[in-house]
């Protein structure tokens, strides 16, 4: 999300710059119009068109496993090792955050519905009509705006029939050009990234375009071009018009009378400073879509498939927790890329002991250690992921954090039984973020199904791997 923000800030920000160097003072309205909506369309999407390339699965049947026939009995876990079931969770400066963009969000967007109803409110009013606008009077409003094709002016006003002339001119061009869409895609774009000034300084210039766009072809019509001017700097004095719509009357008078009276820029030089502006812009584009994270380090990330060779786990009819857990880290491992680095402990059916693992993983010191495992219980109805973390570690507080997006990421594989404390040998002797995850029970029907299904190991594989890139992202 960081990365996203940076990139459509940036790529926003000189999107704005090109037009406001090259684009601003030319009279190529239309263009512009098109330049600030494209361009500002697509800085917001770039960055989530990114591709990411991932290295190619292995079909599940080219990954080699021995397996021996030699097994061990294992007690239930519950025999020796004390559990504590984990209930609460941290609020982080990540979630506050998000709570107060949520909260702003929701107060812009309530902002722009109640300028909506408002105007939809004024649009049921009596009306008459001029040609194709609903002329609809006014007292409180002071100066002329447009909506689709109602035409909000002060009843006064309408007494004046050069102004009228004027305003009707200029607000069928607003009208017929459809700005009203405009206003309202770039009002619910800030609703949504209010905190870009960027975004803020486009619905200025864009607003600011229509007039420049309505103002030209209004004087082509046939009006006084001195008249016309000022008509313009008379509204000039009333400043409030209706949300969300197209106004006669625009604030920046001064640079509407400079443009009306500015000259036409040469045929070469406008089509120079187009094509540079769409040239950069292509730039830009290419700059966002293929943006990289910050944070050059990858997420180092040990994964610990448990058991091997002699020491098979948990047994079910046709596989052992041993050969299940090896052939999810394996596809874990493919995954590995610039962003996160998966180490294992074992890539095949091996023997390890607790010791020697402790040793690799502290000897590496990865971000993240995992340990996978499966279940078992006599009681066949139990069924459910579970996630373990030791109390007593230095790095506590972080193992709690990355078992609970763990433990959410495989939700649409397993129900949830939560996080829990243990002091396991292995999550207690290393020095670094550890978490032990139980991946479904073997004496469960429903789980053992998905635990020994070759797709739905890739499944199980992949979703630990979207959590280790979230973790990234908040590590």
């Amino acid at each position: 999300m960081i990365d996203y923000i940076f990139y459509t800030f940036i790529s926003l920000g000189c999107s704005f710059l090109l037009y406001f160097f090259l684009l601003r003072r030319q009279k190529t309205f239309q263009f512009n119009r098109f330049y600030l909506i494209v361009s500002l369309s697509l800085c917001l999407l770039a960055p989530l068109l990114e591709f990411n390339t991932f290295k190619p699965l292995p079909s599940i049947t080219k990954i080699s496993l021995q397996i021996s026939e030699e097994n061990s009995d294992i007690d239930d876990i519950e025999n020796f090792i004390a559990i504590e079931e984990t209930t609460s969770t941290k609020f982080t400066v990540n979630d506050l955050l998000w709570s107060i963009y949520v909260i702003l969000s929701i107060g812009f967007l309530s902002r722009f519905s109640k300028n909506l109803i408002h105007l939809l409110k004024l649009t049921t009013q009596s009306s008459s009509r001029i040609e194709r606008f609903k002329i609809i009077e006014t007292k409180d409003l002071k100066n002329a705006s447009s909506f689709f094709n109602y035409l909000f002016i002060n009843s006064q006003n309408l007494n004046d029939e050069h102004y009228l002339k004027s305003v009707i001119k200029h607000e069928q061009i607003h009208s017929k050009d459809l700005h009203t869409i405009d206003v309202i895609f770039i009002e619910l774009i800030l609703c949504f990234f209010w905190f870009n000034p960027f975004v803020w300084l486009y619905k200025r210039v864009m607003i600011q375009n229509h007039e420049f766009i309505a103002d030209s072809l209004t004087v082509k019509s046939g009006f006084n071009l001195e008249d016309y001017s000022q008509t313009i700097i008379n509204a000039g004095y009333k400043e409030y018009r209706v949300p969300l719509t197209s106004g006669f009357n625009f604030i920046q008078i001064k640079n509407r009378i400079i443009m009306l009276h500015q000259s036409k820029s040469s045929l070469l030089k406008r089509t120079l400073k187009i094509s540079t502006a769409l040239l950069i812009f292509s730039c830009i584009f290419i700059f966002s879509c293929t943006y990289r994270d910050l944070n050059k380090e990858p997420l180092v990330v040990v994964i610990d498939a448990a058991h091997g060779g002699n020491d098979s786990g948990n047994l079910s009819a046709s596989r052992e927790e041993k050969q299940i857990v090896l052939q999810i880290s394996n596809i874990l491992e493919t995954f590995s890329n610039d962003k996160v680095e998966i180490i294992l402990t074992r890539s095949h059916d091996e023997f390890l002991s607790l010791r020697s693992r402790v040793a690799l993983i502290n000897n590496r010191n990865p971000d993240l250690f995992l340990s996978l495992h499966t279940n078992a219980s006599s009681n066949k109805a139990i069924k459910g992921i579970e996630a373990y973390y030791d109390i007593d570690n230095v790095h506590h507080d972080k193992s709690l954090i990355y078992a609970e997006i763990l433990i959410e990421n495989q939700l649409d594989n397993f129900t949830s039984r939560g996080v829990k404390t243990a002091n396991f040998y292995i999550t207690k002797n290393t020095t670094v973020p550890g978490v032990l995850l139980e991946l479904g029970f073997l004496t469960n029907e429903s789980d053992r199904a998905v635990l020994i299904d070759d797709n739905q190991q890739i499944k199980i594989a992949t979703s630990i791997f979207e959590s280790l890139l979230d973790i990234r992202e908040i590590k």
